[in-house]
């Protein structure tokens, strides 16, 4: 599967304390626009979500930026998380993770 086509990455213990997926800023294009909900989907589990951000200075003050993320409790430090688009429903997605 080419990369534009899914988001994949490997979840962070941080991830995993707060629930959440983090998305590579370059990455953003794959998703709706930030605020606007969609349908992610995991098994038996479907939700609606959004993208959301939140303002940071882990690069330090002179440098303040944001990380972006979609919240989804669950995920596991290690996980390997791939989202793909449905391609019959816009706005619906499938999350696909391997422990």
């Amino acid at each position: 599967m080419a990369d534009e086509d899914c988001y994949s990455r490997k979840i962070s213990s941080e991830e995993s304390k707060k629930g959440y997926i983090f998305v590579l800023k370059g990455r953003l294009s794959f998703f709706p626009p930030k605020g606007k909900t969609f349908t992610l989907s995991e098994l038996q589990n479907e939700k609606r979500v959004k993208m959301e951000s939140y303002h940071c200075t882990c690069r330090g003050p002179a440098l303040p930026h944001k990380h972006y993320f979609i919240q989804w409790d669950g995920v596991q430090r290690g996980e390997k998380i791939t989202i793909t688009k449905d391609r019959k429903i816009a706005g619906r997605y499938f999350l696909v993770s391997k422990k």
